[in-house]
């Protein structure tokens, strides 16, 4: 099964290229690549984030970026997001 994937034109610092593309080499990887894998990486670990608050990905994305930092729906300070988060 092939996922949908998305295109995006990004802007990267020359540094921040430079050491991204030297950690490619030191691993045998295509630049793209290595940026896909470590972009993957990161999602899989805030979807960890979104599994363990046992909260609907769906509800997130209607509630925009009101996910805690810690994970907690009690770190937030809106009381009606709060509640619609609870349910």
């Amino acid at each position: 099964m092939r996922l949908n994937t998305h295109r995006k034109l990004i802007d990267i610092p020359d540094p921040v290229f430079e050491t991204l593309s030297m950690d490619a080499d030191r691993n045998k990887m295509p630049l793209k690549k290595y940026i896909e894998d470590l972009l993957h990486e990161r999602a899989k670990a805030l979807d960890s984030t979104t599994v363990s608050l046992d909260i609907s990905p769906s509800v997130f994305r209607l509630v925009g970026s009101a996910r805690p930092s810690k994970g907690k729906v009690e770190d937030i300070d809106d009381d009606r997001l709060k509640y619609l988060l609870s349910k």
